[in-house]
């Protein structure tokens, strides 16, 4: 007994929080698949006939909604460029590496190709935003 007790001694100062043998990860597991989120195209406009070399690519705004407790899933901006702007509630935006920060309302992001991250609605009111991007689909 009196091992075990160092042993959870030594894990309290490290930091470490045990579990049976298992230590507890800090690491934020992305979800795969969208939660309580909705969202709904508001205006298209396809580029061609403004930029010819936008060709099949369209400029859309769109209203997202993320109930409290919802999300949305891990993805990429590779191919979509996006800014957003946060017209109710807060964002909490997560990367990979755990890194998350919130987007509250009346702030503005912008997410190019080099963005890949999750969001999450930790409040308990629904979030509200307007995204303006430009993508393949109207």
């Amino acid at each position: 007994m009196r091992m075990r007790k160092g042993m959870l001694a030594g894990a309290a100062s490290l930091g470490l929080v045990l579990i049976g043998t298992q230590p507890l990860s800090a690491q934020l597991v992305p979800p795969t698949t969208n939660k309580g989120a909705t969202v709904k195209t508001i205006a298209s406009l396809e580029l061609s006939s403004q930029i010819p070399e936008s060709s099949g690519r369209y400029l859309r705004a769109r209203m997202r909604t993320i109930e409290p407790g919802g999300n949305g899933a891990l993805h990429s901006h590779r191919e979509l460029p996006v800014i957003l702007y946060i017209l109710s509630g807060t964002l909490t935006v997560c990367t990979p590496d755990g890194n998350c920060s919130d987007l509250r309302e009346g702030q503005a992001a912008a997410e190019g190709k080099d963005v890949t991250h999750w969001t999450v609605n930790k409040g308990s009111m629904p979030v509200r935003y307007l995204q303006l991007e430009v993508g393949k689909e109207p």
